[in-house]
C-alpha cells in the first residue's frame, strides 16, 4: 500500500507557552512582606499535615511506594540525562593539521590490454555497511550495482558481508548460517567471549543489463550470497547492534551503545566470518570448479577499515590459514571518509594493539585513529569512484578538507601503480523507466524503441496518428497519474517540473535554493525537493514550500519516496543538481535515463558525462546546463550564473514543448547518453575491477613467494629428500 500525499503526512507544528507573572516571583526586601509570606506558608503546611493524618494507612503505604518508584524513575532519568550531556561534552577534539603542499604524481591508467581473466571460481567478498534495501547513500547504490553486474560473470563468485539490520527481517527470510565467537574486553579489561549469528540470504539477480528487454522467465538468474552479521547474542550492549526500524536509521544506535563500538564489532565479526570462509573449504559434489576459499576482500568505506587489521592478526596467529586474500579498498567520498576515526580506548576493547600506536603514529591524532590512511597503506590496490577525481587528486590542482590525512598514502600508492579511479555505472535494475511495475500500471513506462526509432517517420506523420510510441507521451502520462493521485496540480501538466533528489546537506548546494526558488516561481515552474534529512536545516526547505505551496513540494518521508520516486522521476522535466562537490554523480546519470537534462555546477565526477550546451559547438549534442560554482570576481557562490542556466533550461523546455518532434529527439538523446554509462560497458567499471582484482592477486602471490624464500633461507621449512 502506497503512502499518502506528502502534504497529508506533515502535521502542523505548534507550541504553547504559559505566561509568567514576574511580580509573583520577585523577591522583596521588606521584612514585613517576608514575614507575611512565611506565615502563609506555615498555615498551608499545617493544613497539609492535617489532611495527611486523615489518610488511611493503606493509602499512606501506597503513596510511600509510589514516591519510591518516582524517585527511582527520576534518578534513572537523571543518569540518562547526565550520560547524554557527558557524551555531548565529550565530543571529538578539534583536529588541527598543518597544511601541506604535495609534488604532483603522474596518474597511471589501467592498462587497456590487461587481461580480465581470473581463475575459475574466484570468490569476492564485498564488506559494506550498505547494500540493497539497506542503502541510504551512494555507497549502497554503488556496491549493489557493482555486485549485481559482477554476478553476471559466471566464472566468479560474488558475496556480500553486511550488518543484519532489524528492519530487513520484514523484507526477507534469511536462514541462520552459523554461529561464531569473538573476543571483546569487558569493563575490567578482561577478554570475554561474544557470540553472534551470521545469516545467509540468496539474492536472486535477474540479468537485466539489457534495460530494453522484456522481463521474462527466460532471462538467466544469478545468485549473490549476502551474509549478514547479527547482533551479539549474549553481551550488553552489543546485543543492540544494528537495531534500525528503516534504512534511514542504519547509522543510528542506542543510547548505551556507542557508534564506534558497533562499527568495531562489525569489523571484527566480519573478519572472523571471512577467516572461517577462507579455511572451511567445502566444494559441492556437482560444482563446476573447486571452492577456493576467499580470494578478494573488497572493503567499502573507512568505517570498515579495521577489518583488515583483524584479518592480519588472524593471519599472524595462524588462524587465517595459508591462503591470504587480496585486499581492495574503495574510497567513496573525499569530503568525509578521511575524517572517520575511532578512539584508541574503544579500539582496545576489540583488539590488542601492542605497540601499534607507537610504531604507526601517522594514523593517530588526539588519541584517535584515522582509518582511511591505514586502509590505503594496508591494501594491495586502492580505488576511487571517479576516474577524473582520482587523477586530479594526485596531479593537481584538486584540494579538499583535511587531505593531509590521506594524501601521503595516496601518493605513495600512485607511485607504486596501485591507485586507480573507476567511475561508477548505472544500475538499470534499480531504476528502470521501461519495465518498472508502477510505470506500467499507470501507462507511463517508456517505449523500448530507443535504437530502432525512425525520426524521419516522426516528421512524416501527424503526432496524433503517430505509429511509433513516444517518450514524451509517457512523461505526460506520468504527470497525469500524479495529478489524479492528488500529488500534482492540473496546472502542472503544462508547466515544467523540476526535481531535486538527494540528501539535504550543504555539500549538495542547497544554499542555492532560496535564489533558485524565486526564479522558479517567477517563471511558473514546479519544484520538487525530495530527499533525506542531513546537516542542512530542513526547516528552511519546509519554509520554502510553505511560502510558495503552488510551486514548491517538499518530501522527506522515506517510505513515501520508496513508493513514488520512480514516477516522480518519469514525470519530471529537468533535474537540478547544484552540488559543491560530487564524487560519481549517479543521480545525474539516472536523471538522463529518465529523460531529464541537468542544471548543475558540473563539479567532480559530473564532468565525465555532462555536456554543457553553451560550451559545445554542436548544439544538438548537449545534455546539461552548467554554471560556475563560484563567481571569481566576488569570490562567492555564483547565483547569477545559476540564474542564467535555469532561464535557458526552462526556455528550451517551453520551446520544445511547443514542438513535440524536437522534444522527442532530445529526450531519446538523453536516454542514449545514460546507456553509455552501464556497469558492463566495454572498458567500463566491471572490466576495470576484474583487472585490478587480478593485479592484487598477483601481488599476494609474489609476496608469498618472497616470504617462502625468506623462510627457506631461515631454515623454517624442512624438505624431504
Amino acid at each position: 500500500m502506497r503512502s499518502p500525499s506528502p502534504s497529508a503526512r506533515s502535521p502542523s507544528e505548534s507550541h504553547t507557552s504559559l505566561p509568567i507573572n514576574d511580580e509573583k516571583y520577585t523577591f522583596h526586601s521588606s521584612s514585613n512582606m517576608y514575614y507575611t509570606r512565611t506565615n502563609r506558608l506555615q498555615l498551608a503546611l499545617n493544613k497539609i499535615k492535617k489532611k495527611i493524618y486523615r489518610i488511611p494507612m493503606r493509602m499512606k503505604l501506597l503513596t510511600f511506594f509510589t514516591l519510591i518508584l518516582l524517585s527511582f524513575a527520576m534518578i534513572k532519568g537523571l543518569m540518562i540525562f547526565t550520560s547524554g550531556v557527558s557524551s555531548w561534552m565529550n565530543t571529538i577534539p578539534p583536529l588541527i593539521i598543518e597544511k601541506q603542499d604535495y609534488s604532483p604524481v603522474k596518474y597511471v591508467e589501467i592498462d587497456p590490454n590487461a587481461s580480465t581473466e581470473l581463475p575459475e571460481g574466484v570468490s569476492i567478498y564485498h564488506v559494506t555497511k550498505e547494500f540493497g534495501e539497506a542503502s541510504l547513500r551512494g555507497l549502497g547504490q554503488m556496491v549493489t550495482g557493482l555486485s549485481r553486474a559482477q554476478s553476471t560473470n559466471t566464472s566468479i563468485i560474488v558475496n556480500v558481508v553486511m550488518p543484519y539490520y532489524s528492519f530487513l527481517s520484514k523484507l526477507y527470510r534469511p536462514h541462520k548460517f552459523a554461529q561464531f565467537v569473538i573476543k571483546v574486553r569487558d569493563r575490567n579489561g578482561v577478554w570475554k567471549d561474544v557470540k553472534f549469528l551470521v545469516y545467509r540470504l540468496f539474492w536472486n539477480i535477474m540479468n537485466n543489463e539489457d534495460v530494453l528487454a522484456n522481463n521474462s522467465k527466460e532471462n538467466p538468474s544469478h545468485i549473490i550470497s549476502v551474509f549478514m552479521i547479527g547482533p551479539a547474542s549474549n553481551v550488553v550492549p552489543l546485543n543492540q547492534a544494528f537495531k534500525a526500524p528503516n534504512r534511514a536509521k542504519i547509522y543510528s544506535t542506542k543510547s548505551d551503545l556507542p557508534l564506534e563500538w558497533m562499527d568495531l564489532y562489525f569489523c571484527k565479526a566480519a573478519a572472523e566470518f571471512i577467516t572461517y570462509r577462507n579455511i572451511m573449504i567445502d566444494t559441492p559434489l556437482f560444482a563446476k570448479s573447486d571452492t577456493r576459499g576467499v580470494d578478494i576482500v573488497h572493503i567499502h568505506g573507512s568505517s570498515n577499515a579495521l577489518t583488515i587489521e583483524f584479518l592480519k592478526k588472524f593471519h599472524k596467529s595462524g588462524k587465517l590459514g595459508k591462503k591470504i586474500p587480496a585486499i581492495i579498498y574503495t574510497i567513496h567520498d573525499y569530503l568525509e571518509e578521511q575524517l572517520y576515526s575511532n578512539d584508541i580506548i574503544n579500539i582496545q576493547k576489540f583488539i590488542e594493539f601492542d605497540k601499534f600506536q607507537q610504531d604507526k603514529p601517522q594514523y593517530f591524532y588526539n588519541n584517535r585513529m584515522y582509518m582511511s590512511g591505514y586502509a590505503i597503506d594496508n591494501s594491495q590496490i586502492v580505488t576511487f569512484v571517479s576516474k577524473t577525481l582520482a587523477k586530479e587528486m594526485i596531479e593537481g590542482p584538486m584540494e579538499f578538507p583535511f587531505r593531509e590525512l590521506i594524501m601521503p598514502n595516496i601518493l605513495n600508492k600512485a607511485k607504486l601503480g596501485q591507485w586507480f579511479g573507476i567511475t561508477n555505472g548505472i544500475d538499470f535494475t534499480a531504476y528502470n523507466p521501461f519495465n518498472d511495475t508502477m510505470l506500467v500500471e499507470s501507462n507511463a513506462n517508456f517505449p523500448k524503441n530507443i535504437y530502432n526509432f525512425d525520426p524521419v517517420l516522426l516528421y512524416a506523420e501527424s503526432i496524433e496518428g503517430a505509429s511509433q510510441e513516444l517518450v514524451a507521451t509517457s512523461k505526460q502520462s506520468a504527470k497525469a497519474y500524479l495529478i489524479r493521485e492528488g500529488l500534482l496540480n492540473k496546472e502542472d501538466l503544462i508547466r515544467p517540473l523540476i526535481l531535486y533528489i538527494g540528501r539535504f546537506e550543504y555539500s549538495k548546494g542547497l544554499q542555492f535554493f532560496n535564489v533558485a526558488v524565486e526564479l522558479f516561481v517567477k517563471m511558473d515552474a514546479k519544484f520538487i525537493i525530495m530527499g533525506q534529512k542531513n546537516n542542512y536545516p530542513s526547516e528552511k526547505l519546509k519554509r520554502l514550500s510553505a511560502n510558495s505551496p503552488d510551486n514548491i513540494i517538499y518530501i522527506d518521508d522515506l517510505e513515501f519516496q520508496k513508493d513514488w520516486d520512480v514516477i516522480y522521476r518519469a514525470a519530471s522535466d529537468i533535474l537540478f543538481i547544484p552540488s559543491l562537490t560530487e564524487s560519481s554523480g549517479s543521480v545525474a546519470a539516472e536523471g538522463l535515463l529518465f529523460g531529464m537534462p541537468i542544471i548543475s555546477t558540473g563539479v567532480g565526477g559530473l564532468k565525465e558525462f555532462l555536456v554543457n550546451k553553451t560550451e559545445n559547438d554542436n548544439k544538438a549534442d548537449y545534455n546539461s546546463y552548467l554554471f560556475e560554482l563560484v563567481d571569481d570576481l566576488i569570490i562567492s557562490l555564483s547565483f547569477d550564473n545559476m540564474k542564467l542556466a535555469i532561464i535557458e533550461a526552462i526556455n528550451d523546455w517551453k520551446r520544445m514543448n511547443a514542438d513535440i518532434r524536437e522534444k522527442e529527439i532530445f529526450l531519446r538523446k538523453l536516454i542514449k547518453d545514460a546507456f553509455k554509462l552501464s556497469w558492463n560497458r566495454p572498458e567500463g567499471p566491471v572490466e576495470h575491477y576484474l583487472k585490478i582484482y587480478k593485479m592484487a592477486m598477483l601481488q599476494i602471490h609474489d609476496k608469498l613467494e618472497e616470504e617462502l624464500w625468506l623462510d627457506y633461507d631461515n631454515n623454517d621449512y624442512i624438505f624431504d629428500d
